[in-house]
Order: structure tokens, then sequence, then C-alpha cells
């Protein structure tokens, strides 16, 4: 009997260090999740602010407006990284799920203020909505990573002439559904190029360019 206790005690002991190794773990995760979501309560404060001040400055000055909108959507952009990380960690939690879904509605900020700025100030650039979706197959993740790439190397070589704006279609938002069902988009991955031009499916670069002229 005095072998099997002595074994046990070890066993046990490793267990209750794996138990606290677990829950340092997760509140570590749940200490980093409130952080970033504290982070992006500031940056959509900033993003309603930015869109305020957009509206109310003059045509003077459309190049800073222009400079601050890339400023914008490159934090935005940065922060959006980390949670992807975190997604693709199957780490689908309630906190990283609001996260994320706060950066899908900052996506379409920049988007719309993009908008604005083209048509107020008569500026010469593309916008380019990627919409897919992240709750997918294997087989879905890999068209949709193929897809990405071709996004990001048609903006590498469009720079500023293009504005990019990656937005995940299955999250529940009422925004995102007006805009799939605006431009009847039954099929993900999916493109749309300056509000006009919807490709559904796998686009291939080559298309993309007859339309985006960089």
């Amino acid at each position: 009997m005095n072998v099997y206790i002595k074994a046990l005690i070890p066993t046990i002991f490793v267990f209750l260090i794996g138990i606290m190794i677990g829950i340092w773990i997760e509140n570590y995760r749940l200490r980093e999740t409130r952080k970033a979501l504290s982070e992006f309560e500031i940056i959509w404060n900033d993003a309603q602010l930015l869109n305020k001040y957009l509206e109310k400055m003059g045509n003077e000055s459309c190049d800073l407006a222009f400079q601050q909108n890339l400023i914008f959507n490159d934090k935005i952009y940065k922060k959006g990284l980390e949670i992807e990380k975190m997604l693709k960690a199957n780490l689908f939690t309630p906190e990283i799920i609001q996260e994320w879904t706060r950066y899908v509605l900052l996506q379409i900020q920049f988007w719309f203020n993009s908008i604005e700025l083209r048509q107020r100030c008569n500026l010469d650039y593309h916008t380019a909505v990627h919409l897919y979706n992240i709750k997918i197959s294997p087989i879905e993740k890999a068209e949709n990573d193929v897809q990405s790439a071709v996004m990001l190397e048609l903006k590498y070589k469009c720079g500023a002439k293009m504005m990019l704006i990656p937005l995940t279609a299955d999250v529940d938002l009422i925004v995102v559904d007006s805009v799939l069902k605006k431009y009847n988009i039954t099929k993900l991955p999916a493109i749309i190029i300056d509000e006009k031009y919807v490709f559904q499916g796998l686009t291939s670069l080559e298309q993309l360019e007859k339309i985006v002229k960089c």
C-alpha cells in the first residue's frame, strides 16, 4: 500500500502543477485580452473623432486628411494582426470574438472614410474590400490564404493608390449583412472594387488588374 501511495503523491503533485499552470495561462490571456480591448476602445473613439474631423475639414486640408486616414488604417491593421494570431490558435473566446468584431467595425469606418475623402477631395485611388469567412474548413482556409496573398500583392504594387479593406463576413453585424445583400454576394471570398465591381470566389491578380490600374 505504501508503494502505491508513494507513486500516487508525485502524480497528484504533477496534476496540480498542471492545473496551476493552466489557470495562470488563462489569466494571462484574459489580462492581455482586456488590455487589447482597452486599446481598441481608444482606437475606436479616435476613429469616431477622425470621422467628424474629416467631415468638418475644408478641401484645402485634403492632403492632411488623406495622410491621417492612412495612419488610422496602419494602426488598425497592426492590431488586427495581433488578434488574427489568437484566432489562428483557435482561441475563439467571447472576449477575442468581441475584439475581432471591433476590428471589423474599424475597417468599415476606414472604408467609409476613404469613400468620403475620394468624393469630397476628388482623389485618385481605388478601394478594394476583401470579404471572407474566418470559421471555415481547411480547404476553404487554403482558398482564403491564396486570395489574401493576391490582395497583398496588388496592394504592394499599388501602394497608396489602393485602399485594402479586409472584412470577415461571419460576424454578427448588420452593416456587414447589408453589404453582402447590397452587392448580392453569395460566395466567398469576394472582392468589391470601387463600390462598383464585384468578384465572387477565388479571383486572380490578372482579373483584378483589369479594373485596378495603378
